[in-house]
């Protein structure tokens, strides 16, 4: 029998299916069936991934602080290991610059920041011991008002070259950048400094606009990572990266105050200065 727009109950090669019995499907309403004739013997519905919710920061005084932890460090003082973060942002236009999220405070405490000024997106490497640092900049702008994926990776390498190492992807893309550094840098130290989505040196500079699925991850992401990860607009599930430290969802199965971590490295953040989840997500 060769039904192709079938509602039989017997079809076999039916490609707009509505029959219970086909093996070779390819319009299958959700439904995931095995490849035996008697088909649905191990019947499973097709996952998706919900996301209806984002923090809205006003760019004065809201943050979400999620503490210090070893596992959000990336250098020893002596040596650096990989590290990629990836978020979603939306750009109100209110600061020249934004904080995206840092574990940067007083000359002590300074590791990594994300950030960006006058659109262009920024990912600095500090080494604090030396007062050193390696600063990467997108050499174009991003947009204001809508919603951007950013992926920073940086490989480790270390050393007075280590800018030579930091990728920044712009939704699924390898973006061009320039380059700077100052001193001797050597490696990042791992300090007592909380990491903040947000703000940087303790209340400096903050974050305004939109939000959501801020990650962190102790891996170099690959080129078709990154490209998964933005999915053409519209923010995947990250659960299946085995490197996923962190991953704040924004809202989506959050309490306020608390962004939970949905990754292994048990970060939650608190909220502070704003309460309310904003329904402006990516699509």
């Amino acid at each position: 029998m060769a039904v192709t727009n079938g509602w039989g109950q017997a079809a076999v090669n039916n490609t707009i299916d509505y029959g219970k019995g086909k093996t070779t499907a390819t319009n299958d309403w959700g439904k995931i069936y095995d490849s035996s004739a008697s088909g649905d013997t191990s019947l499973g519905t097709a996952t998706t991934f919900p996301n209806t919710k984002s923090i809205l920061l006003d760019g004065v005084d809201d943050f979400v602080d999620c503490g210090d932890n070893n596992n959000l460090s990336f250098g020893d003082g002596s040596n650096d290991s990989p590290f990629s973060i990836s978020l979603w942002v939306k750009l109100s236009g209110t600061n020249f610059i934004e904080a995206a999220l840092s574990k940067y405070g007083i000359s002590s405490k300074r590791e990594y920041i994300v950030y960006i000024v006058n659109q262009k997106v920024r990912l600095l490497i500090i080494d604090a011991s030396a007062t050193a640092h390696r600063l990467v900049e997108t050499s174009n702008a991003i947009s204001v008002g809508s919603w951007v994926n950013i992926v920073c990776v940086y490989n480790g390498v270390g050393g007075n070259n280590a800018e030579n190492g930091i990728k920044i992807y712009i939704n699924g893309s390898l973006s061009s950048t320039t380059s700077s550094k100052g001193g001797t840098y050597v490696a990042m130290e791992n300090t007592s400094q909380p990491f903040q989505i947000g703000r940087y040196f303790n209340g400096a500079q903050y974050f305004a606009g939109n939000m959501d699925e801020v990650a962190v991850f102790n891996s170099e992401l690959s080129l078709s990572d990154v490209t998964a990860i933005y999915n053409s607009g519209v923010p995947a599930s990250l659960s299946s990266y085995s490197s996923l430290v962190s991953w704040w969802r924004c809202g989506d199965n959050d309490t306020s105050p608390t962004l939970t971590d949905n990754g292994s490295g048990g970060n939650n953040g608190t909220m502070t200065n704003f309460t309310a989840f904003s329904t402006d997500v990516p699509t």
